[in-house]
């Protein structure tokens, strides 16, 4: 086959040209956006009636078969942009919790003024485009009006049936294929105004993503908690020398009570001895405390 039979891919704009490429790109962003929010008519406008038919012309059955061809393609367009629609929907469902999160942890989080604001704005602006961009593939999922061949197409206004005629029924299907045309061609627009939208929205989430990231990193760490469960043992000089004093004491009484003490001067004494280690073990219950505290006192503290 000849080359010039086939055809290349789109080629590169030129540098020169670039900045009035560029300007175009703009001004269809902008179309784009007014498109998406500005109110339509339910239906494309009407083309013009076909001609009555040629009777000196036979309809063949293989341009019937050319007319439906061309409608099934249009209805097949029609199902793909909507399901590309639905695609884009389910994305935009997935980017709301990672915006609202973002947006939460930048107001919660002691972040410099400065970083806290240029996020806010980028994340801001993003929400904005994912609104714009829901509200797009909303309009473009919407039930919308689709011709058909109905039962105009085989009776008349009287309820009799009309006589097959090839060329009644291929101007049918291409009057439908026309209008069907027009209104794919309309939802197209709000297809590509979510998926431009949307890839918007992920852009200036992405670049808020970046100082938020960066202020992330320069937070002190949370201060951690510790719990101390089960019995503590405490170490304390002073403690240690009361109880052994008290040792040589109950020794001492012992003692005494093999020396012959009376029995009311060893029951006041062992009543002295008692009270003085319930006092120990209050003690040692405070200290306890006090050192469980204080560790945990250190543990809160930022590092």
């Amino acid at each position: 086959m000849r080359a010039d039979f086939i055809a290349n891919p789109p080629l590169p704009v030129k540098w020169r040209f670039l900045p009035r490429h560029l300007w175009l790109l703009v001004r269809r962003a902008g179309w784009t956006v007014w498109q998406i929010v500005v109110s339509f008519r339910f239906r494309p406008e009407p083309i013009s009636s076909f001609p009555a038919p040629d009777p000196l012309v036979t309809i063949e059955e293989s341009q019937v078969e050319q007319c439906q061809w061309i409608f099934d393609r249009v209805e097949e367009r029609r199902a793909h942009l909507e399901q590309k629609a639905q695609s884009t929907f389910s994305l935009m469902v997935f980017l709301v919790p990672l915006l609202s999160a973002l947006f939460v942890f930048v107001v919660s989080k002691g972040i410099a003024s400065g970083t806290r604001t240029a996020t806010l704005a980028l994340v801001c602006i993003s929400g904005l485009l994912l609104l714009l961009g829901f509200i797009s593939a909303i309009r473009a999922i919407g039930v919308k009006e689709s011709q058909t061949l109905m039962l105009d197409s085989v009776l008349h206004e009287d309820g009799k049936f009309r006589k097959y005629s090839a060329a009644f029924r291929a101007q049918g299907l291409l009057y439908c294929s026309s209008m069907n045309t027009a209104m794919n061609d309309h939802l197209a627009q709000f297809v590509k105004g979510a998926h431009t939208m949307t890839a918007g929205a992920v852009v200036f989430l992405l670049l808020a993503a970046i100082p938020a990231s960066l202020a992330f990193l320069r937070l002190p760490s949370s201060p951690g908690q510790t719990q101390i469960v089960g019995p503590v043992t405490v170490y304390s000089p002073a403690l240690s020398e009361i109880q052994r004093e008290v040792s040589n004491l109950r020794g001492d009484v012992k003692a005494l009570s093999k020396d012959g003490a009376s029995p009311g001067e060893l029951k006041a004494l062992e009543k002295r001895i008692d009270a003085l280690d319930e006092s120990i073990r209050d003690l040692r219950q405070v200290t306890r405390a006090a050192k469980s505290a204080n560790a945990q006192r250190q543990s809160q503290t930022p590092r």
